[in-house]
């Protein structure tokens, strides 16, 4: 075996026996080490326990080899009993699978995550279990849209108005997320009672496209939109447009809101044909393909959280605010992601896109 292929602590224990057949100190033995092998250096404790054996009469400087238990548990039996068990109930707990097979929590972990390669994972909450028809629908969309995108490009996104309502609450619970605190060891956590929101709330509309905010619409004392409520929104639109928009033609616009009932009511269509706006295909429960929910009601409610009103101007006020002072880069964002939502929900078969 050449010098360089002797691991650093054979190659100590040689100097130890070396130097201890001399009658050289440990203490010696320690400093002569140090200065040859430095940060590889074996303990002060193994030097001098090396020493002790080697003037002792120990002749080897390797380990001495040892029977180990051997693991018997990670078996081919074992290994099908806890497949058996898991694809018969997937929500058996490690310690479950282990009392039934019999073995113990670690050897039943190592099964599951090394052998069968299984790991548990939380469900996934979708706004609606979706049938195969629906989700051929919305995969057919998606690609027509796209195929669309690739026809005319950006010009086809910044015509896009997209819109939406929110019941916005007098009071929103923090989320247990941003209600997390630094800690240090030993410190206990933080404690909340747990809240529900609160009974008062406002409905708020919520007009933009790629160019920003363009009209807030809130609607009071526990009233819902109708389609003559909505076609007066509608206006109020149109007015807005006309006067941040100047630069874009109103006639080009297309309307991207879903399939809520005010939205698709005779009066609403005649309503839109008289603007002159197209409107823009959306499946129907999909709110992962409307900039509104994907992007703006989240952060929105985020910050909604923990705040306490106590009216409903109170709210209102918020509310615009908040959206009033998001830069045009958030709204643009919003509206640029809808290409990307498309390609997932055509790469997913029309399934929900989460992120």
């Amino acid at each position: 075996m050449s010098e360089q292929e002797v691991p650093p602590s054979i190659a100590q224990r040689i100097v130890i026996k070396f130097l201890a057949a001399e009658g050289v100190k440990p203490a010696e033995i320690l400093r002569r080490l140090t200065a040859q092998f430095g940060e590889k250096t074996l303990s002060r404790a193994r030097v001098f326990a090396w020493h002790k054996q080697f003037v002792e009469g120990r002749e080897r400087v390797e380990n001495e080899s040892h029977d180990r238990r051997p693991r018997t548990s990670i078996t081919a039996g074992n290994i099908d009993s806890v497949r058996q068990l898991v694809e018969g109930d997937r929500r058996l707990t490690t310690s479950d699978i282990a009392i039934k097979v019999g073995i113990s929590y670690g050897s039943t972990y190592s099964i599951l995550s090394e052998e069968l390669g299984y790991r548990k994972v939380c469900a996934r909450w979708v706004p609606r279990l979706l049938t195969v028809d629906q989700k051929l629908n919305r995969f057919q969309v998606c690609k027509r849209l796209l195929a669309r995108f690739r026809e005319e490009g950006d010009p086809f996104l910044s015509h896009i108005v997209t819109c939406d309502e929110t019941w916005v609450h007098h009071y929103t619970p923090e989320s247990k997320q941003a209600s997390m605190e630094w800690r240090k060891k030993g410190e206990t956590g933080p404690v909340k009672a747990k809240s529900r929101l609160s009974a008062g709330k406002v409905l708020a509309t919520v007009f933009f496209d790629q160019c920003g905010l363009l009209h807030l619409d809130f609607l009071h004392e526990r009233r819902t939109i109708n389609a003559a409520y909505y076609c007066k929104i509608l206006t109020e639109v149109r007015l807005a447009y006309r006067r941040k928009r100047r630069h874009l033609p109103m006639r080009k616009v297309i309307l991207l809101h879903d399939n809520a009932r005010p939205h698709t009511e005779a009066l609403t269509v005649q309503k839109l044909e008289q603007l002159g706006w197209e409107t823009l295909e959306h499946p129907p429960y999909s709110p992962d393909l409307s900039p509104c929910d994907f992007h703006v009601f989240g952060p929105l409610k985020e910050a909604l959280g923990g705040q306490k009103f106590h009216s409903d101007n109170e709210v209102e006020a918020y509310v615009r605010n908040w959206l009033q002072t998001r830069p045009d880069s958030f709204y643009l964002e919003g509206i640029k992601k809808l290409r990307i939502r498309w390609e997932k929900c055509v790469s997913k078969s029309g399934d929900y896109v989460e992120k």
